[in-house]
């Protein structure tokens, strides 16, 4: 069900040479300095049944041609995509029939033989990824795809699982690894005729956050400036920003204009957030790195929200009640909320299942009202809502990561329980959503964190091509900032001038990790209301690692596993208010209503529901699923 555009114009784009790139790239920034003007002027997809084949919306792209005064000084295509990509987790000792009982690492006589690795790797065989799956998928990507999109989120998790006891990872290792696959990633995306152009300056914008299996021991991320923080910025030199230098061996967080002077990627360190990093405790004290992270944070979205651009947040660990410490929770929700003009949404990884979690920002000024006492924050409605009063702090959804207790020999490494997980997500989330009168006309109470496939066979490897509005470019004159230099190095010094205050804040007034109300008279952003910017499909791509087992001679390819707006979805767009739909409508299946045709129709979405949260596996009907 695409939503077609009319043909306007067909461009061919082309670099001819380092000359002209260099000359094109001069130019940019000439006009950049003096003003210049955004001009959408024509659709560019060609070819129709390519994108057809690929899930893709075609004629979704348009050319921006950039003017300085009269004169044209550059022409680009925006085509209104981004690939998000997660959790690769490359493990270069897997050894194609070694068993799943030796993580893929050793052969094992006694091993049936569906207990050993396959070329491609196994589904819910508790091994990390074998390089071929690792750079087939990256390869298939940059054939398949790279030519479609405008920039990539790529949320952490380079290096195997720390799973074999006779194959312990060392410092070293994994510091090898990030910088291989740091590597690959930047020639994946990097466009023919680039190779000499400096890596930031390149067409596929990339930013990488960091995993909680990215650092030695995992999980333990301490504050910065630390060998950690310095060895990352060397591996990440061509996706982070120079000027951003300080601020990231603070902590390796940054963001990064991915269009310039309209949106922008924030990439956080979940891992100051992340309640198994036994460095950091909550995000109240003024000395955790939470809290520090949080304050960086407000700077940012303050000064984004000034130069009018709009934002995505991205980490690794998702905001899901209990992965975070339910202080940090909350901040990650009303931050969100706060500044819901200008975000977007927020994108995840870590968790290997494909499914949405809402963010409650009058729960979560709740939580903090607990800590610092009356707060005068936005409510929706009366106000008087009996199960509003429970905190997120006392909703039992944890992420137990891989951590498993066995079933049949087969799974013995296989998630334990990911059902169950899921079910309390409806129960205690989506059932529990206000309509318009408590969440406001457009869901504004509410926003969503999104969490994607991984390609790890944790299930079947996955990622997703997110498709938003660029019609919305028009004529405008871009209004003139500072250089983000200056910003910066004013910046580090407020940072510093908060460092060397000793006091303790309990009044949120004073403490700048509290975001202050959105002003009245700003309206709603792309997450709410169509515009520029806003989202309005997706598509998961997978590969069924079962039928390659199956299947030697087997060309590797991903498929199209569903789009949003297919016949089982039916999302017309992906505003708050869609999702906040879709949750309620998942949320019926729990109701006993066999002769209900509202609440079987909801069952039968929950079962497709589930079905694609586990990449297409079927681990849904194991018996370890409901543990």
């Amino acid at each position: 069900m695409f939503r077609q555009v009319v043909v306007a114009a067909v461009v061919l784009l082309g670099l001819s040479g380092m000359l002209e790139v260099l000359e094109r790239s001069r130019r940019v920034q000439t006009a950049a300095s003096t003003g210049y003007t955004h001009v959408s002027s024509g659709i560019v997809d060609a070819d129709a049944e390519e994108y057809y084949r690929l899930g893709l919306t075609p004629h979704h792209s348009v050319e921006v041609t950039t003017l300085a005064g009269d004169a044209v000084v550059d022409k680009t295509v925006l085509h209104g995509r981004f690939l998000h990509i997660t959790d690769l987790h490359p493990d270069e000792m897997s050894k194609t029939g070694a068993s799943f009982a030796n993580r893929c690492h050793r052969k094992d006589k006694q091993a049936l033989p569906d207990e050993a690795m396959h070329r491609y790797g196994d589904a819910m065989s508790g091994c990390d990824s074998p390089l071929e799956l690792y750079e087939a998928t990256l390869q298939w990507i940059r054939a398949n795809l790279k030519d479609k999109i405008d920039f990539v989120v790529w949320t952490g998790d380079n290096v195997r699982h720390d799973n074999d006891r006779k194959n312990p990872r060392y410092e070293g290792e994994i510091f090898s690894m990030n910088e291989k696959v740091a590597e690959k990633m930047s020639s994946v995306f990097m466009d023919d005729g680039e190779e000499d152009t400096m890596p930031l300056d390149r067409r596929v914008k990339i930013v990488p956050s960091l995993g909680n299996n990215d650092v030695y021991p995992h999980n333990l991320f301490a504050p910065g400036p630390t060998l950690q923080t310095r060895e990352l910025y060397k591996i990440w030199r061509n996706f982070v920003p120079t000027e951003q230098l300080h601020t990231f061996d603070r902590g390796a967080y940054f963001f990064r204009e991915v269009i310039p002077n309209k949106l922008a990627v924030v990439s956080i360190n979940t891992l100051y957030l992340f309640k198994s990093n036994p460095l950091c405790d909550n995000c109240y004290n003024r000395k955790e790195p939470g809290y520090k992270l949080f304050q960086w944070l407000g700077f940012v979205l303050k000064e984004l929200r000034r130069r009018n651009m709009k934002v995505w947040l991205t980490g690794h660990v998702p905001p899901v009640p209990k992965n975070l410490h339910y202080s940090c929770h909350a901040k990650m929700s009303v931050w969100q909320h706060e500044y819901r003009d200008i975000i977007i949404g927020s994108l995840y990884g870590h968790m290997n299942i494909d499914h949405f979690v809402p963010l409650d920002s009058v729960k979560s000024w709740r939580t903090i009202e607990k800590r610092l006492g009356k707060l005068d924050y936005e409510t929706y409605g009366d106000g008087d809502e009996e199960d509003d009063l429970e905190t997120y702090e006392q909703l039992g959804l944890l992420d137990d990561d891989f951590e498993i207790v066995r079933g049949s020999r087969r799974y013995d490494n296989a998630p334990n329980g990911k059902v169950s997980y899921l079910e309390d997500v409806r129960d205690g989330l989506y059932a529990k959503l206000k309509g318009p009168k408590k969440a406001g006309k457009d869901g504004e109470r509410y926003s969503f964190a999104h969490v994607t496939a991984s390609v790890v066979p944790t299930f079947n490897p996955g990622f997703r091509v997110w498709e938003y509005n660029v019609s919305g470019l028009h004529h405008g004159e871009a209004e003139s900032f500072e250089p983000w230099e200056r910003f910066f190095a004013r910046l580090e010094e407020e940072l510093a001038a908060e460092d060397s205050t000793d006091t303790l804040h309990t009044e949120a007034s004073k403490d700048k990790t509290i975001p202050p109300l959105m002003p009245s008279d700003l309206p709603l952003g792309p997450a709410y209301t169509p515009q520029l910017f806003s989202p309005e499909r997706y598509t998961q791509y997978y590969v069924d690692l079962d039928y390659a087992a199956k299947h030697p001679d087997w060309k590797f390819e991903y498929q199209v596993e569903y789009s949003t707006d297919d016949d089982e979805y039916q999302m017309d767009s992906l505003l708050v208010s869609d999702w906040l739909r879709m949750a309620r409508k998942l949320a019926r299946s729990a109701a006993v209503a066999p002769d209900d045709a509202e609440t079987a129709g909801a069952k039968k979405l929950w079962k497709t529901y589930l079905n694609r949260a586990f990449i297409d596996t079927g681990y849904q009907d194991l018996p370890i699923a409901n543990k």
